[in-house]
């Protein structure tokens, strides 16, 4: 995205571990990823999770009126156990220096080779917990002097990496932003929208008015409504509208320019204006949207009243610039998002992932997602992906290769249809229809590296043996001709299923693995290259092995594929044999 520069780094997390937090008893998350997408059935817990992560984060107490860091398990009656969130950190040889100069000790102090070490290993874990008064943070060490032990807590909280959590079902940009009266004498924020309330107050910082008295200017927004005369006001509100225009507009507009115009059909000619009323008790602002399209005449709107693609960006660009942290840029950020952008258009939503890639190259990104469209194989790595399953009320998190939950089909089916092709436009030419999805990422490997297929046949994936009755009716309406992998147990039975649905003459387009009983897709690996495969890609079965292998690097597949055993080889070269299509 056009707003991220390089810049210094701060510390990194490497791993959260969340224990008691309403029905999760025991869950880990490594990010060992930029992009962490995490996928699940409806009710499996996803959207717990990112809260969890949100409730560590201190200076997120406020968002949506501090809900997340409600930890009650509702599945249960009596809780003991203390909710916590640990966050094991890693510093650069920078900060280590920093962290031993904040202690305020002597250079020969006992305690600074120990800590040093601690630092230098990564085994830092800062935890907070949630169950205790104050949701106080605590380290994973103990030191005897106990100062040092508050000066670690104070540093490693200062320069954690800041979190920006986004709802996309219940987060809008409100029409009015109300604050209480007593903020014009006390400056504290309360009520509702206290969020947005804090991004206020953040716009009127960064407009460094020189109409302000300079001994108050950490106050801009309370000087703001103590200037009582109304044309002052208006001067400062004008001043402090142009920031918006400066950061909100300006990136709309070199976004719409560099054709990335899916997001939504809005104008380029748009203006931010934001608008201030004073009430009996209290005041309120408003965002506006003036449109300048229509035949140069200029119409006014509300937030909400423009398209939803405009109502997510607008909403994604302002909560990121109009934070304390940001400073221009941001770098090492965690950005946690629920279901990001599921009002955007499918098109919409291939760009947006596109920008998230963009941003996770100096931030990390976890997101919960029902849609295919931001788990596309290009970007997104399988082994980042992670799957949400509720047992017996407790919420567990589990890589794709360990996943083996009764509901796979369901919960894996985002992930599955990545996969999927566009069928009016692949049935095109010569096509082949394969039993599943791990068959696809086989063969289009083999088709790849190997060459035993010819790369103008357009490899089809199906849903299963049985399932794919509405690919052949494709492949019969759009395609030259058609061939279909099957192996000889399940494929067998449901070719005489296509002989009913269809005619006989289906059995022609039908080949099978191999003639040996039982002969499925795995065992076109022999055993040495299977083993070596699992081996490889930390798998428990060649079926997993190869999802993972598909989604690995160039450099791993190649290998893999050039070293393949003889015995292998043949296998698959007899197979290739078997491909012929009518002339």
């Amino acid at each position: 995205m056009y707003l991220f520069y390089p810049n210094e780094l701060n510390m990194k997390i490497s791993k959260f571990q969340i224990k008691n937090y309403r029905a999760i008893s025991d869950l880990e998350l490594v990010l060992n990823y930029s992009i962490n997408p995490i996928i699940g059935v409806n009710e499996s817990g996803k959207t717990t999770i990112l809260q969890a992560l949100l409730a560590f984060d201190k200076g997120q107490d406020k968002l949506q009126g501090g809900e997340h860091l409600e930890a009650k398990n509702r599945y249960v009656t009596n809780t003991t156990a203390d909710s916590t969130i640990t966050a094991s950190l890693e510093l650069d040889s920078t900060e280590i220096v920093s962290l031993i100069s904040s202690l305020k000790v002597k250079t020969n102090d006992a305690n600074i080779p120990e800590i040093r070490r601690i630092a230098e290993n990564h085994e830092f874990r800062l935890t907070r917990n949630l169950s205790q008064v104050g949701k106080p943070y605590s380290i994973s060490h103990e030191f005897a002097n106990p100062q040092i032990e508050k000066r670690l807590i104070t540093f490693l909280r200062g320069r954690l990496p800041f979190m920006l959590y986004f709802d996309d079902f219940t987060d809008r940009v409100p029409n009015e932003i109300i604050f209480d009266s007593r903020y014009k004498t006390d400056g504290k924020i309360a009520g509702k929208n206290q969020e947005w309330q804090l991004i206020i107050e953040e716009i009127f910082r960064r407009s460094d008015q020189e109409s302000f008295d300079e001994e108050k200017d950490e106050k801009f927004l309370q000087n703001f409504i103590n200037v009582e005369d109304k044309d002052v006001r208006d001067d400062i509100l004008s001043d402090v509208t142009e920031v918006i225009e400066r950061e909100i507009v300006q990136e709309w507009e070199a976004i719409k320019k560099a054709g990335l115009n899916k997001y939504a059909d809005d104008s380029l000619q748009l203006n931010i204006s934001m608008d201030y009323e004073p009430l009996e008790k209290g005041f309120k602002f408003s965002f506006k949207v003036k449109d300048r399209s229509m035949n140069s005449r200029q119409r006014t709107f509300k937030v909400s009243q423009r398209s939803k693609g405009f109502q997510w960006f607008f909403n994604y660009m302002i909560k990121l610039k109009f934070n304390p942290r940001y400073k221009g840029s941001i770098e090492n950020s965690i950005f946690l998002l629920d279901e990001p952008g599921s009002y955007l258009h499918s098109s919409a939503q291939g760009e947006l992932l596109k920008e998230l890639n963009k941003v996770s190259a100096s931030n990390n990104i976890i997101y919960c997602t029902h849609s295919h469209y931001l788990l596309s194989p290009d970007i997104i790595k399988l082994g980042s992906v992670r799957i949400a399953e509720k047992n017996d009320g407790n919420i567990k998190l589990i890589r794709y290769g360990d996943f083996k939950g009764s509901s796979e089909a369901g919960a894996l089916s985002p992930l599955y249809q990545s996969l999927q092709l566009n069928h009016t436009n692949e049935f095109v030419g010569k096509v082949i229809i394969l039993e599943g999805i791990i068959d696809f990422y086989f063969f289009k490997l083999v088709q790849k590296y190997l060459k035993l297929i010819d790369k103008k046949y357009n490899l089809i994936a199906g849903r299963g043996a049985g399932n794919s009755s509405s690919l052949i009716v494709y492949a019969l309406s759009f395609a030259e001709d058609f061939l279909m992998f099957f192996d000889n147990d399940r494929g067998l039975e449901s070719m005489k299923k296509y002989q009913k649905e269809f005619t006989s003459e289906i059995t022609s387009k039908v080949i099978i693995y191999n003639e040996k009983k039982n002969f499925k897709l795995e065992n076109f690996l022999c055993e040495k290259d299977s083993e070596e495969l699992c081996g490889l890609m930390d798998a428990k079965n060649t079926k997993k092995a190869l999802a993972k292998l598909f989604f690995a690097d160039e450099k791993t597949q190649k290998n893999f594929f050039t070293s393949l055993d003889k015995e292998t080889l043949t296998s698959l070269k007899e197979f290739s044999q078997k491909v012929i299509f009518k002339q």
